[in-house]
């Protein structure tokens, strides 16, 4: 292993807890198997030997030492060969997207942004809101829908309503508000869809749409490339 990728890996360890603890495993389990062999290799020396004595043929037994330096080596090389089988487990294995939606999904914050020419439908939308923010995502839906029955623009509700539908475990139907909401092409909200939309993917099994979203998300310098990253590494 050349030396920036140990050095990286062992950042990756210090970072991520659950993967040093998946090495450790594997340098136990690896540790367990040599002892085991080794054990079974002295129990076959000393069933030998009790044969030759038992006929009575003397058998000269020669002592043969490692020398240190070639110790050290022995210990290294097995050291690389359990660091570069953690390596191997950690970007050859996958997760369940359902276990990654359930690791990566928060609803989005009930951030008031009220527009609209319409005083009576501000007004729906922010009793929507005030519904949303308490957790009461079936009566904010209804009022989102209202909302935008008189106001097919209003972004605010349009997005809300996917992470609404979310809350209501409505993922296709969520698709198509977040789906809108990157259309429209001229609001805040777009990078937050996208993100959702890629969520939605996930638990609707459409793993493909998923990964390039999601990869598209990361290689941009946005919120949340950094965990679409992550995402990405594991599908």
């Amino acid at each position: 292993m050349k030396q920036d990728e140990l050095k990286w890996f062992t950042r990756e360890m210090d970072s991520y807890p659950s993967l040093a603890e998946e090495v450790r495993l594997q340098k136990e389990v690896g540790e367990a198997i040599l002892n085991e062999e080794t054990l079974e290799f002295r129990a076959q020396i000393s069933s030998l030997f009790e044969k030759e004595t038992a006929g009575q043929t003397r058998i000269r037994t020669r002592k043969y030492l490692i020398p240190g330096a070639a110790r050290i080596a022995v210990a290294s090389l097995a050291a690389l060969i359990m660091l570069g089988t953690g390596i191997w487990f950690y970007t050859h294995r996958t997760i369940e997207p359902d276990r990654l939606f359930e690791m990566y999904y928060e609803p989005y914050d009930g951030l008031m942004n009220v527009r609209s020419g319409n005083s009576q439908v501000a007004d729906l939308l922010v009793s929507a809101m005030q519904k949303y923010e308490t957790g009461e995502f079936e009566s904010a839906l209804l009022m989102f829908e209202t909302v935008l029955a008189n106001d097919r623009n209003n972004i605010t509700s349009r997005f809300y309503s996917g992470i609404s539908y979310m809350e209501t475990d409505r993922f296709s139907v969520a698709e198509s508000s977040f789906t809108g909401v990157i259309d429209h092409k001229d609001n805040l909200f777009i990078e937050h869809a996208e993100w959702y939309l890629g969520l939605c993917y996930l638990k609707t099994g459409k793993i493909d749409e998923a990964e390039k979203l999601l990869t598209a998300i990361a290689e941009t310098d946005g919120y949340y490339s950094r965990q679409a990253r992550r995402i990405s590494r594991n599908l």
